[in-house]
């Protein structure tokens, strides 16, 4: 008797992309496709009460992130997941294991290596595209290099640095985290501009990451 079919669940608002993935996966007997969707709140919905084996997560989504996805996948328990992102960049990378994301794959990953990395997650592995992998072996021998001399580090955010960044992490623009703060775009800028200053970053992930890193903000 054949075994059943991985299903898997595309989390992604490129709609070329979501065909695509649809139309690659149904050409295998051993995957099947039980939700396709392009936002957030959709997503989460969906999960609610019947997961699939797997989902595909792209880290931009229109209403959020899709790490926040990934987050409420761990919480179930019952469900794998495999970011798939034009995002290479070390914070967003971090973040994505760090919130539980079973491997990372960039959009340009052949259509044969994503299956096969689909049916590696679900073995028990964790596939990383080449670009992704140097970040977590830098980050590797980073925190090797912390344990070696281990103190504490002294958290230069204020409070409301903190809260921007916690709406930065949840994919809220400049606009909606103002409007969800109750302060000005402009305030939202200086707060920005002095998070920078301070953490010697150059970008909202990259913040985020070293932030919860340094223990200084929960996601």
């Amino acid at each position: 008797m054949a075994s059943n079919p991985i299903t898997i669940g595309i989390v992604e608002d490129d709609e070329d992309m979501r065909s695509y993935l649809a139309v690659l996966f149904r050409a295998e007997a051993d995957l099947q496709v039980a939700f396709e969707c392009a936002r957030l709140d959709e997503a989460l919905a969906l999960i609610k009460d019947d997961r699939p084996d797997i989902c595909l997560v792209d880290i931009r989504l229109p209403d959020g992130s899709g790490l926040d996805f990934i987050k409420a996948l761990v919480e179930y328990g019952d469900s794998k997941s495999l970011i798939l992102t034009v995002l290479g960049d070390r914070a967003s990378v971090m973040l994505a294991f760090e919130v539980g994301a079973n491997g990372y794959l960039l959009k340009d990953t052949p259509p044969e290596q994503i299956k096969r990395d689909i049916r590696a997650v679900i073995a028990g592995g964790n596939p990383i595209s080449p670009q992704a992998a140097t970040h977590v072996i830098s980050m590797l021998g980073a925190n090797s290099e912390a344990e070696a001399g281990s103190a504490e580090v002294e958290n230069v955010l204020s409070e409301r640095e903190a809260d921007v960044l916690l709406m930065f992490s949840r994919g809220l623009s400049y606009k909606e985290t103002a409007e969800t703060l109750g302060i000005s775009v402009h305030t939202i800028a200086d707060h920005v501009k002095s998070i920078y200053t301070k953490m010697s970053v150059h970008s909202r992930n990259e913040a985020v990451f070293e932030a919860v890193q340094n223990g200084w903000l929960e996601l």
